[in-house]
């Protein structure tokens, strides 16, 4: 945690970007934010219970109640089908989001969930509603679209697996 220095202002001199006193390298030692809260029931620390289970009580439990978005049907706006567990890439996503989401409700930093919003929901809550696009964008409400097929690929040539497989492994 950051510690803030409250002394008075008369204490920073002028041109000078530190304040007097050398007790104020010490207030701003920092911890690592990012590390996962523990119990310590145990001497081994284990890890915090996860809320939500899985991702289908993830998105049950949180995802839909608290995001809530005006969702069109098919005219170019946001797309989502009540069937989300029907497209791959969406249970996909869900998932990655449910585990960032369990990691940083069990940080210690506060601003950790701020930054689950940022840069884990607002990236992937982009792709999976985008009207045009996305995996659900043709989703209608008589539910008639079942989801895009797969995208195809070629069997891939032995060398070119053997190329792929190999790159970043080390030397022998």
């Amino acid at each position: 945690m950051v510690g803030l220095n409250t002394a008075a202002s008369e204490e920073w001199a002028a041109g000078d970007e530190t304040p007097e006193g050398a007790e104020y390298e010490d207030e701003f030692e920092q911890e690592d934010e990012l590390e996962p809260k523990y119990d310590d029931d145990s001497s081994e620390q284990a890890r915090i219970e996860p809320k939500f289970a899985n991702v289908v009580e993830f998105v049950q439990g949180f995802f839909l109640p608290v995001i809530r978005r005006r969702i069109s049907d098919n005219d170019g706006g946001l797309s989502w089908d009540p069937r989300w567990w029907a497209y791959p890439e969406v249970v996909a996503r869900l998932t990655a989001l449910h585990q960032a989401w369990e990691d940083a409700r069990a940080s210690d930093s506060a601003s950790a969930m701020s930054s689950w919003w940022i840069q884990h929901l607002e990236p992937h809550l982009r792709v999976i509603l985008d009207g045009d696009t996305g995996p659900m964008a043709n989703a209608t409400s008589d539910r008639s679209f079942m989801g895009w097929p797969a995208m195809p690929s070629d069997p891939i040539p032995a060398a070119a697996l053997d190329m792929i497989l190999n790159q970043n492994a080390g030397p022998d």
